[in-house]
């Protein structure tokens, strides 16, 4: 598993030093090439991650039983409104179809929605005079990044769909776009309620009050549509839905294994409901504090400053989450980026790759000091904290102002 994560890592920083700026098709083909051999040796592994393998593969198959996951699995397995649900059995049964096992199946959608990021990443960061290779570049940096990797071929998580179209709904945005921006982040907060962190830079993004209440009433309606699927669908008793609002809002308070929490406990993983009880206003305040901070900077700006601030203070954490600001990372070009994604993807990888071979006893031991090396990659992330004010390097340049012949010119 370490080479095609020390290939990735070493072609992004090649790219980076030598301003390399290669096709969209070969950023594709690398991305593609990169991804399909971690997911080679993930499948052959024993070991697989329990949440893809168990509780991904529970959900599919009881949506394809006929019933609500949010109803009938296991407590803390699934929290998530039924769109990836439905996917998730869409992929089940042509896996069933076709012979494929679920350990392929369980990890394809979150292979090609991150290769899908590729071209987004490349589309918002165009380049402009002086650097007209900039998207190109840092398209084909996003392909190898060794964090991107793991968390969508070896992990299979779900954090590249959502951000795969977030970004899509940033980009019709700035398009003008208001349906089809309000329905990709409407689908994309469908997918996982962090990515509601994606919708102030959307908002900012689009065009007048009128388009931003429309994208706000998608940003609602979507997800309520495929809430209340689940009555036909999956035959939730209509009393049962507020119910199945909580849990989908809820999530495992897993804590210990990043930042404060690690502190807490000592470096031991613990479920402690309690803390969420503390954490969660900490959280919120400080994202409060950070969409004030950065409200007069650029739409990227702000998303990158609000997922790099639930990074920082969250009490709550999983090896997935570091995917979340790397997209919006490479679109600045920040300094720090590089060293970002090379410690990160260090970090993920001793967890992902070193710390599965473990025996209980020896999993709790690294656990410790693992959890605690977090205070590293939260480091960098503060580091990496963008300019409150500062036009983005995506913006285009502004229309030197007509003069009073060319303007009646064109009326003419």
């Amino acid at each position: 598993m370490g080479l095609p994560l020390v290939a990735g890592l070493i072609l992004a920083l090649l790219a980076h030093r030598g301003k390399w700026a290669p096709p969209l098709v070969v950023a594709l083909g690398t991305g593609a090439a990169l991804r399909v051999v971690v997911m080679v040796v993930a499948v052959q592994d024993p070991w697989q991650p329990w949440d893809m393998a168990e509780d991904f593969k529970s959900t599919a198959d009881t949506v394809l039983d006929g019933r609500d996951p949010l109803v009938y699995l296991r407590e803390g397995g699934w929290h998530f409104l039924p769109l990836l649900a439905y996917l998730l059995a869409g992929m089940r049964e042509l896996g069933n179809f076709l012979g494929v096992p679920w350990t392929v199946m369980g990890r394809v959608v979150p292979v090609l929605a991150d290769l899908a990021l590729i071209p987004l990443v490349a589309k918002l960061t165009e380049g402009r005079e002086g650097d007209p290779g900039r998207g190109a570049r840092h398209a084909f940096q996003y392909a190898c990044a060794p964090p991107v990797l793991m968390v969508s071929a070896l992990h299979g998580q779900f954090p590249p769909i959502t951000l795969a179209l977030g970004v899509a709904a940033l980009l019709a945005a700035r398009n003008g776009r208001v349906h089809l921006t309000g329905l990709l982040i409407g689908l994309s907060v469908t997918t996982a309620n962090w990515a509601a962190l994606l919708l102030p830079g959307v908002l900012m993004t689009t065009r007048g009050w009128r388009g931003r209440l429309g994208v706000l009433g998608w940003t609602a309606l979507v997800p309520l549509a495929f809430l209340v699927s689940s009555v036909p669908l999956l035959g939730t008793p209509v009393r049962e839905l507020p119910e199945s609002v909580a849990k989908s809002l809820s999530a495992r308070a897993v804590i210990g294994d990043w930042g404060w929490t690690a502190l807490v406990t000592g470096g031991s993983q613990a479920v402690e409901p309690g803390f969420g009880r503390i954490g969660m206003p900490v959280l919120a305040l400080g994202l409060l504090a950070a969409a004030w901070w950065w409200r007069k900077a650029g739409p990227i700006r702000l998303t990158l400053a609000l997922l790099l601030v639930f990074l920082i203070v969250t009490y709550r954490f999983g090896t997935q989450y570091l995917l979340w600001p790397i997209p919006y990372l490479l679109m600045l070009s920040r300094r720090g980026t590089l060293p970002v994604i090379t410690v990160a993807g260090v970090w993920a990888a001793f967890g992902y790759v070193y710390m599965s071979r473990l025996d209980v006893f020896g999993w709790r031991d690294a656990h410790v000091w693992w959890a605690f090396s977090s205070f590293v990659v939260i480091a960098l992330f503060v580091y990496v904290l963008p300019e409150r004010r500062a036009p983005e390097p995506d913006e285009p340049p502004a229309e030197p102002p007509r003069s009073p012949s060319h303007a009646t010119a064109a009326s003419t």
